[in-house]
């Protein structure tokens, strides 16, 4: 199935390998877990395996790379996609179309399939994945685990030999996490010609379900061999530092919303919210996928104007304030890191606020200069932005974000596409900045991190704040109310 040798991949504009003379054979109907840290080149892999590189993305290659028999590196991308199927970190970044239905259609519609069989594989796509409750609904509408799991379908849908999976859980609910793992059980069940390709960080999520695991380590493979046998970080979760600030007490309220309400049209996506975050205090935000989490984030930094409500900024009404207004004292970043990159280089990026609001480049370098060194960028300094791996761009987007010194942050998964080790590190930072007094709304789905990380977690669903307590507290409310999937150390 998969039969790589000697394969050097050095992308474009950059001086290092982004991986080193790989060997590596799958047989057909194998199931295997690629893991490594951030930034190691899984990413690049499975470009590779799909076609991408170097047919779509520029990059010198050298080995040969052969995928059902055929030679990835002289054979078309649309050839390959009819035997390679790959879900990517950024689903986004593979939509085609405008609404699910279309979009889940539009492979076996380029494969000439006729429209009866169209439809087929439309249904059984959509129902395997569990989202024919989406099947009419705009791709802009959805949430991020939504869209990951319509680009899912998209791809089950072309039927393809191998199936590549980046990243798979980043953006899912630990409700979604645990059914996509007895999705991939299934379709192993299913399909024994079926192959699975699964990049994950963690790995151990999957160890019920596959037997194989490849580390790589700076593009180099480390360990190849039987799940059993490797050494996970799953051992670093106990070591995540516990938030102690609650024992200090916290500032003067920072934000507070007042009976927010929003609405896509005649759909309600935030019903009648309340919440506060204090100066110096790290609130999490956790429910489903399309709970109305990110739409509550957008609200309060003025995206989306709510339907009914306040928001009050440091005692000031910013509801009808312009992003521009607000901007001074917020700073967000999203949950997609390509939607705020703006230049050429990870320096300018980290600078970009700071040079807006009228600062000199020398003002700006001790403070950059530091934020690249604890995000672990410091060597990255000229590269392009986008040649970063997805983990790298999501702290990029939090250095720059930072370097304006906001008194209010506003994260949306800020931990998804980061190996355990670098979400430590995130998680001292952003207690760093607590304890000087910034506010910290986050939106996080692993329990084992937001329970350790914040002061507060509120637990939304369907529009509406259901529980608002410490972590402890809310963990005690959670299994009281059966969402077994929400506790730490389930996954």
């Amino acid at each position: 199935m998969i039969d790589i040798s000697g394969l050097r991949v050095r992308y474009y504009g950059s001086s290092e390998l982004a991986l080193k003379d790989i060997d590596l054979i799958v047989e057909p109907g194998e199931s295997v877990i690629v893991t490594g840290p951030s930034g190691c080149g899984k990413s690049t892999l499975a470009l590779c395996l799909a076609g991408f590189v170097p047919h779509a993305i520029g990059a010198e290659v050298a080995g040969s790379i052969r995928v059902c028999g055929i030679n990835q590196r002289e054979a078309s991308v649309y050839r390959i996609a009819q035997h390679v199927g790959l879900v990517q970190q950024d689903p986004e970044g593979q939509f085609c179309t405008m609404c699910v239905e279309d979009e889940v259609a539009f492979g076996p519609e380029n494969l000439r399939c006729s429209p009866y069989e169209v439809e087929s594989r439309l249904d059984r796509a959509l129902a395997t994945t569990g989202v024919s409750h989406l099947r009419g609904r705009k791709l802009t509408e959805l949430s991020g685990g939504e869209k990951q799991k319509v680009a899912l379908a998209a791809v089950l849908a072309m039927e393809p030999d191998l199936v590549i999976l980046d990243e798979p859980t980043a953006y899912l609910d630990p409700r979604a996490t645990r059914e996509l793992i007895e999705l991939v059980s299934r379709m192993r069940d299913a399909d024994s010609r079926l192959t699975l390709l699964i990049l994950e960080h963690k790995p151990w999520r999957f160890s019920h379900a596959l037997e194989r695991v490849i580390h790589l380590d700076r593009g180099s493979l480390t360990y190849d061999g039987p799940i059993g046998g490797a050494a996970f970080e799953e051992e670093i979760l106990d070591q995540l530092p516990h938030s102690h600030r609650s024992l200090h007490g916290f500032g003067e309220p920072l934000l507070r919303v007042q009976n927010l309400w929003q609405a896509y049209g005649e759909r309600t996506v935030l019903r009648d919210v309340d919440l506060e975050v204090c100066r110096g205090e790290i609130v999490g935000l956790m429910g489903d996928n399309g709970s109305g989490k990110t739409t509550l984030l957008h609200t309060i930094m003025g995206f989306l104007r709510p339907s009914s409500g306040r928001v009050l900024l440091e005692g000031d009404d910013i509801t009808n304030k312009p992003v521009s207004a607000r901007a001074r004292r917020i700073g967000m970043i999203f949950q997609n890191p390509n939607h705020q990159l703006f230049t050429d280089c990870v320096w300018r990026e980290v600078v970009i606020g700071p040079l807006c609001q009228g600062d000199t480049e020398e003002e700006c370098r001790p403070r950059a200069d530091a934020l690249l060194d604890s995000f672990g960028l410091s060597s990255y300094r000229d590269s392009h932005p986008l040649l970063l791996s997805y983990g790298q761009k999501r702290r990029l987007n939090l250095a720059s974000t930072m370097a304006s010194n906001p008194s209010l942050l506003l994260l949306d998964e800020p931990f998804a596409g980061q190996d355990v080790s670098r979400a430590r590190d995130l998680m001292c930072i952003l207690d760093e900045l607590a304890s000087e007094g910034v506010g910290v709304l986050i939106i996080g789905h692993d329990p084992d991190i937001m329970t350790r990380c914040c002061d507060r977690i509120l637990f939304m669903r369907d529009g509406k704040i259901q529980i608002d307590a410490p972590p402890y507290e809310a963990v005690a409310e959670l299994e009281r109310r059966g969402e077994h999937d929400y506790l730490p150390g389930r996954f």
